[in-house]
């Protein structure tokens, strides 16, 4: 027997005297803790080596261990429904991830203690479920509030910031909202100015816009302006293939679309 499921054993045996006697005195801040954090972090061990069922098992059990406490530790909750909310969305259970995605928002929502970049992934991700399920009139005033956060978190000129921007205006464009859609398309593109594919992907959804407003001849000379940008960068990569962007979920970022 290795030492780590010893470990784990042992780990799960303190868990369960911890939660599972009637009569006793509360558990301590550190116990309650420590054995919340137990199953947390056994859920991101499961994640990041892809066993993502067994990684749904363990969130779902640190939800259901920190439950009685919620009230004390609302935080560990929200976290570990954050959490499985990111699980559900990668194996494509979106219906799922919906109430979890929502109630993490309004939970970090009454929390004035909130950080603004924990704020923006709990947005974000509500958006990316709403994306994913066609809602994208839902989605818009979400990631408009994300957008505000992101900005005030990184800047006016970051080009994390443009990535958000054009998926604020596709779900705008997608929702019928077409004068937003355009004036979001051309921040992004002002801020895309340095990386020339991903400001031919803008400016080509922008005409796609700019079509439907009426404006065919602007619309002919955006798409001629970013198929050349396209023929000029042929070869090099789009800055949201290889953009890190510390505030988002990644793992379901799509970058331009």
């Amino acid at each position: 027997m290795s030492i780590f499921p010893r470990i784990g054993l042992g780990a799960f045996l303190a868990v369960a005297c911890v939660v599972g006697r009637a009569g006793e005195a509360p558990p301590k801040p550190a116990e309650v803790y420590g054995a919340w954090s137990f199953y947390n972090n056994m859920g991101w061990g499961a994640y990041y080596r892809g066993d993502l069922e067994l990684a749904r098992d363990r969130f779902t059990h640190a939800i259901e261990y920190i439950r009685p406490y919620q009230k004390e530790y609302p935080r560990l909750m929200s976290r570990s429904c954050h959490d499985l909310t990111r699980v559900l969305c990668a194996v494509g259970r979106y219906s799922d991830a919906e109430p979890l995605a929502r109630w993490v928002v309004e939970a970090r929502d009454h929390d004035s203690r909130t950080r603004d970049d924990v704020m923006f992934d709990s947005l974000y991700l509500l958006a990316f479920v709403y994306r994913e399920t066609d809602r994208p009139a839902d989605a818009v005033p979400i990631l408009r509030r994300a957008v505000a956060l992101e900005e005030k978190f990184l800047g006016p000129n970051d080009g994390r910031l443009a990535l958000t921007l054009k998926e604020l205006a596709d779900a705008e464009a997608r929702s019928g909202a077409l004068a937003e859609a355009d004036a979001n398309y051309r921040r992004a593109a002002a801020i895309h100015k340095a990386a020339n594919l991903d400001l031919a992907d803008t400016l080509s959804a922008r005409a796609e816009v700019l079509e439907k407003l009426g404006r065919s001849n602007q619309a002919s000379l955006l798409r001629g302006e970013a198929d050349e940008m396209l023929k000029d960068a042929a070869g090099l990569s789009r800055l949201a293939d290889h953009f890190s962007n510390p505030l988002a979920v990644n793992q379901v970022r799509r970058g331009s679309r």
